[in-house]
């Protein structure tokens, strides 16, 4: 593939919900151009796209693919996206690098669940987009319905620039609302859309409202040229209309993707220098050399493939550049395109082309490359938080570092997967964006790198504190013939205020104990802490005073000393009216309007406190025992509409009934030697 000047660039982004039919899309562009020599298809499994196994698989997509091919003297650099929610990260990345998006809907079904979250996305970066109407020969298409519910939903920008010619089985051609004339089948549909172009253009261009307000001749040329402004600067949104299993209309698609969507130079990009000063850098071959790394791909017995979106300049293969986000020079081997999982070596790199680079040693997703001369940082993609979290641990205790190994791999791979070890609950949680993406994420350590995973719910991070005071003797005698053991203490016991911790305090007058045993003595009720007293959480917010004791000349040791504190810290916290706390996490619910009544009435069973509702968002306090599978639950009732994010808030003491269910269940456990921690 030749090179290209950015003014001949088209970078363009595929979003929608999934089963839209975008990766079809995709591969009826890719044929058309002459790319492909055939018409790959998901049921088939022999897609440009979706190579992956685990796509194949599923029949779903779950990664972004790069796939660049040339049309009229012209490089489209396409970038198919995921369209399920589990893995909006891939889509999020791709939002990041592009300038503009074709946004698939489906001809019957309609825009689908997961365009709600990638619109607003979009509206972030202010990109460019334009809908593409599919499956429009499928039965039940419905043009008219499809673009009616868009408007509705979006707005008036989603603006027709085609219209269908035949319908379902007989859908044949697209006839294009710019030319003057109209088949006679068609006058009537196509003057209502045509008068609707021409309103959305007058909005914003004075000449074409005078002249549609004096009834005058648009002339086509001006239609296209004020269209194509319009397009650029985000204020229309085109509807194109296609069959990409019949290939029709993707020829006038690809025509329009060169003609009215955005070259690669059309905008000057912010970013910042090493003093934090705001520049605008030159989508220009001449500047110097900057980039931002927008996916991370680790492949087996290879290493990572770095891709990167260039924004000024150009770099070659055998050269050295500066990781401005991380301070560190990145020396560039190799450089190379993908189509799919074809590779080709490019010689050089230019300002508005997206290519990857091999086997970098320490960039990662979202960092600056840059010259040496002239350190910049672009601001990095942001992504949501994961919803759902499993706990994981080897089937083989062998594989333990093994499996943390790999799984850290990952996190590098993918922004939306985070992994951390919990010292708490002793486990190892993975976290992500829905059950799927998880599935997919161990599906992958177990073909990488060969380990099984055992999975379970995390356990809450509940604690232990008291209500009331207490004091208890702690007393450890042993005798065993030779020197014995013994120590005795006599503690006090009281809450603290919430999140104060621990506080100890030593009160001993007359050498009662020595000074030098005093320090075992916090250990022991330090390490009792940690390991609970009446359900195995850690104790907190609790104030221990020794207030007497006694000690022996030849027995007492620090060990005996730790051992009678721990025993008598454990007594006087039964005796103390212990509770057990709850994590309580804000939550924020984003839902269409329809679904604010039930999210508020499911919150509340799950005693949830609502703390604010708006048009489109709840936002309330909830126990995070209540919410482990919320994200799965919903999606099913807001039919995939839904997001929503958490932080962490207080501890607050759990109802009487919950207490005594975690309280009975640690005390089988530890009768059946089962326990822990």
């Amino acid at each position: 593939m030749k090179q290209y000047p950015p003014e001949k660039i088209r970078n363009v982004g595929i979003i929608g919900s999934g089963a839209t039919g975008k990766t079809t899309l995709s591969e009826a562009l890719l044929f058309k151009s002459g790319t492909a020599n055939r018409q790959g298809n998901i049921s088939d499994g022999n897609t440009v796209s979706d190579y992956d196994p685990e796509e194949i698989r599923r029949g779903i997509s779950i990664h972004s693919t790069l796939l660049p091919f040339e049309w009229k003297e012209h490089k489209i650099n396409l970038i198919d996206t995921p369209g399920y929610i589990d893995f909006i990260g891939e889509s999020i990345s791709t939002l990041r690098v592009v300038d503009s998006l074709l946004i698939v809907v489906d001809a019957v079904s309609g825009h689908g669940a997961a365009l709600e979250n990638l619109w607003k996305i979009a509206d972030r970066y202010k990109i460019p987009k334009a809908l593409v109407v599919n499956k429009l020969d499928k039965s039940q298409a419905d043009f008219d319905k499809i673009v009616e519910n868009l408007r509705k939903k979006f707005g008036r920008e989603i603006i027709p620039v085609q219209v269908p010619l035949g319908s379902e089985a007989d859908f044949s051609k697209v006839h294009s609302l710019l030319k003057p004339e109209a088949p006679a089948e068609l006058k009537e549909t196509i003057t209502i859309f045509k008068e609707m172009l021409i309103e959305g253009m007058a909005e914003i261009d004075d000449t074409i409202l005078t002249e549609y307000l004096e009834n005058k001749e648009i002339t086509e040329q001006e239609l296209t040229e004020t269209l194509k402004k319009a397009i650029n600067a985000d204020k229309i949104f085109p509807v194109f209309c296609v069959s990409s299993t019949k290939n029709i209309g993707i020829e006038e698609l690809l025509n329009a993707i060169i003609e009215w969507m955005p070259p690669a130079n059309e905008k000057e990009i912010p970013a910042k220098t090493s003093d934090g000063k705001e520049v605008s850098i030159k989508p220009d071959a001449k500047e110097l050399f900057s980039a931002y790394t927008f996916k991370t791909v680790a492949e087996p017995h290879i290493g990572n493939l770095t891709y990167i979106r260039v924004y000024s300049g150009t770099i070659k293969p055998s050269s050295s550049v500066l990781n401005a986000s991380k301070g560190k020079e990145e020396r560039i081997g190799q450089i190379i395109t993908m189509r799919g999982k074809t590779r080709e070596d490019l010689p050089v790199l230019s300002a508005g082309d997206i290519a990857v680079l091999p086997k970098l040693k320490i960039t990662g997703t979202g960092d600056t490359l840059c010259d040496k001369n002239k350190a910049v940082t672009f601001e990095p993609a942001e992504y949501p938080e994961p919803v759902m979290s499993f706990a994981v641990k080897p089937k083989s205790k062998a594989d333990q570092e093994k499996m943390a190994l790999g799984l850290g791999s990952f996190t590098h791979e993918d922004p939306t997967f985070k992994m951390n070890y919990n010292a708490e609950t002793k486990e190892t949680v993975i976290s992500g964006m829905g059950d799927v993406h998880l599935e997919v994420i161990l599906k992958r350590l177990k073909e990488r790198h060969g380990i099984e995973i055992e999975i379970g719910e995390p356990r809450i991070p509940y604690k232990e504190t008291i209500v009331g005071k207490a004091k208890s003797q702690g007393k450890y005698k042993k005798q065993t013939g030779g020197r014995g053991q013994y120590g005795d203490t006599w503690l006090e016991i009281e809450p603290l205020p919430r999140g104060q911790g621990f506080e100890f305090a030593n009160k001993i007058v007359g050498g009662a104990i020595p000074r030098n045993y005093i320090p075992s003595v916090e250990k022991g009720i330090r390490e009792a802490m940690v390991g609970g007293v009446i359900a195995g959480y850690p104790v907190v917010d609790v104030k221990v005073t020794l207030f007497d004791g006694s000690y022996h000349e030849v027995d007492s040791s620090d060990l005996a000393f730790k051992i009678a504190a721990s025993m008598g810290f454990k007594k006087a916290i039964q005796d103390a009216k212990p509770i057990l706390l709850e994590p309580i996490v804000e939550i924020t619910v984003n839902v269409p309007p329809e679904f604010v009544g039930e999210v508020t009435g499911d919150l509340n069973k799950r005693r949830g406190r609502i703390s604010n509702i708006e048009a489109d968002k709840v936002v309330a306090l909830v126990p995070l025992g209540e919410i482990a599978k919320y994200a799965t639950d919903l999606r099913s009732f807001t039919h995939g509409q839904g997001t929503f994010s958490t932080k962490f808030s207080h501890y607050e003491q759990v109802p009487p009934q919950t207490q005594q269910k975690l309280v009975g269940t640690y005390q089988k456990l530890k009768e059946a030697g089962g326990v822990e921690r």
